[in-house]
């Protein structure tokens, strides 16, 4: 039993790949909004509440670490793309939602090269930031509400300081990443020459 209880982490990372592509089928075929935003909710609910259950019960592992950042990716990247084709193809996304995009995946958009290098080389993974932690829950908010402001203004006036709180975290969070990264390499070709 105890076995099949230190999976739950994995379980739920898993399931939020999945989530992303209902999002994803949800935001192409204009379903009601509301059902969009709840599944998304949930979706990044799984984030926090895998992380949470991996710490407190000791069950982290690094393929979990490794699952996780690729089932994050995805589920911002593949709805933020989502939206910019299926909105931008119907003629509703303005500069001012290309902006908003651009400053909500800042981190990951400054990030992506040395994430996929680090990721390729096989090393294990830095363990997340406080910085990260906060820039992805401040995504989780501004996601949401840039895409609530396509179907109600108002939510533009709560969107874009999201947006921008983005920028700022998200640049700060890209600039430890890529810092936590490069000491890790470091430190690993200093430990393989000692070694010998």
């Amino acid at each position: 039993m105890k076995n099949i209880l230190k999976h739950i982490p994995n379980f739920l990372t898993i399931s939020r790949v999945f989530l992303t592509f209902v999002i994803i089928y949800l935001i192409f075929t204009k379903a009601d909004i509301r059902t969009t935003i709840t599944i998304f909710a949930i979706a990044a609910l799984t984030d926090w509440l895998d992380g949470q259950l991996a710490r407190k019960f000791k069950w982290e592992s690094e393929f979990g670490r490794k699952a996780d950042i690729i089932a994050d990716r995805f589920l911002w990247v593949g709805t933020a793309l989502a939206f910019i084709i299926a909105f931008g193809m119907s003629g509703n996304l303005g500069w001012i939602q290309g902006m908003q995009i651009l400053f909500i995946m800042s981190r990951e958009i400054i990030t992506a090269p040395f994430a996929v290098a680090y990721f390729m080389s096989g090393k294990s993974i830095p363990h997340a930031a406080y910085i990260g932690k906060l820039t992805t829950f401040v995504q989780g908010f501004a996601l949401p509400a840039l895409i609530l402001s396509i179907y109600y203004l108002t939510w533009t006036f709560i969107s874009i300081p999201l947006s921008i709180a983005c920028l700022i975290l998200g640049s700060i969070s890209a600039k430890h990443y890529i810092k936590q990264t490069s000491a890790t390499k470091k430190f690993n070709k200093k430990k393989k020459s000692t070694s010998r």
